[in-house]
């Protein structure tokens, strides 16, 4: 059953919601109706009830846009229960109540903001995606702005595994107030500059220290079980990660002490990518060590091999579709 929040407000409003779903079946002639049905009572009904909460003098305004763009959502098979990754929804439902002093004051723009971030997540795997929901719900009521809103989810988008966000997120978090951008860390404001400089310089620094990362972050996968590899890949390093040839294809592999992604590549990227055998690991018959620190990998130790470059180790073998990436010291 709606709440008599929206459900007065769909009475009020009919005819003009109404023309939005001819507008959006003209659009999108698959749009499942009892889908957005669906949606409406599930995820716009707890939105309207933050909404009015909130501000209830925008909340008829803001959520006739979050109705409009809950159309498109469901008529493009992001939203609704026959989606086809459930993270839109979940995150609706998850941020209304922290985020709807934002959403009331510019609906669109922050619910595509939120949208788009989790559409994105899930388009790389790996990416810890209810992670990055459970940090926004803790901070997103400490944003003031839309714009802050955008640059805390970067920064929790890259600590939920968007390797290759990092330096952008830095640059965003740059510009959030001292106390929230240490919060989005898990920090103390008092400790933010000494981290800042450390994020800056070191990729494998860990608020939470060196155990955090000794292991590094494995990345790749069978093309026949969802991964990116169809053949054990070959590495080389490149200034930003490792490239990779697997097949007929490139791939380039970023990781840090967060995550790890697995990217497009060229073959002209890995032609100019080094070969640089790396030094700091040995080999035994148990298999790979950075000094004393044994690193577990699943792969026989017959025919390992690791290259290094600017942003560490990339551990390889030809018995495995599975690459680890590593820092230099463990």
């Amino acid at each position: 059953m709606l709440s008599p929040v929206l459900t007065g407000l769909l009475a009020n409003r009919r005819s003009l919601l109404n023309q939005h779903v001819a507008a959006a079946r003209q659009r999108w002639p698959t749009l499942d109706t009892a889908a957005f049905s669906v949606f409406v009572a599930q995820t716009l009904d707890p939105l309207c009830v933050a909404l009015a909460a909130a501000d209830e003098t925008a909340m008829p305004a803001a959520t006739e846009v979050a109705f409009e763009l809950g159309l498109a959502l469901v008529g493009q098979g992001l939203a609704g229960p026959a989606a086809r990754l459930p993270w839109v929804d979940t995150c609706w439902q998850q941020l209304a109540e922290p985020a709807a002093r934002l959403i009331a004051v510019a609906p669109l723009e922050t619910l595509g903001a939120l949208s788009n971030a989790v559409v994105r997540m899930h388009e790389v795997p790996g990416v810890r995606v209810e992670a990055w929901l459970q940090r926004m719900r803790a901070l997103a009521v400490r944003c003031e702005s839309t714009a802050q809103l955008r640059s805390v989810g970067a920064l929790c988008a890259w600590q939920a595994g968007m390797a290759h966000l990092r330096v952008a997120a830095l640059g965003q978090a740059d510009g959030l107030p001292p106390a929230l951008a240490a919060a989005a860390l898990g920090l103390e404001e008092a400790d933010w500059p000494a981290a800042r400089k450390q994020l800056d310089g070191a990729r494998w620094w860990h608020p939470r220290g060196a155990a955090a990362i000794s292991q590094g972050q494995t990345v790749g996968g069978f093309t026949g079980l969802g991964g990116p590899f169809a053949t054990p890949p070959e590495l080389r390093a490149s200034d930003e990660g490792f490239i990779a040839h697997s097949g007929e294809r490139h791939f380039l592999l970023i990781a840090d002490a967060f995550g790890g992604v697995v990217l497009p590549a060229s073959a002209a990227e890995f032609a100019a990518a080094r070969a640089t055998p790396a030094a700091q690991l040995s080999f035994d018959s148990q298999g790979a060590l950075i000094g004393t620190t044994r690193i577990r990998y699943a792969a026989p130790a017959d025919g390992l091999a690791a290259v290094a470059g600017p942003a560490g180790i990339a551990l390889y073998s030809p018995w495995s579709h599975q690459v680890r990436l590593l820092p230099s010291v463990a």
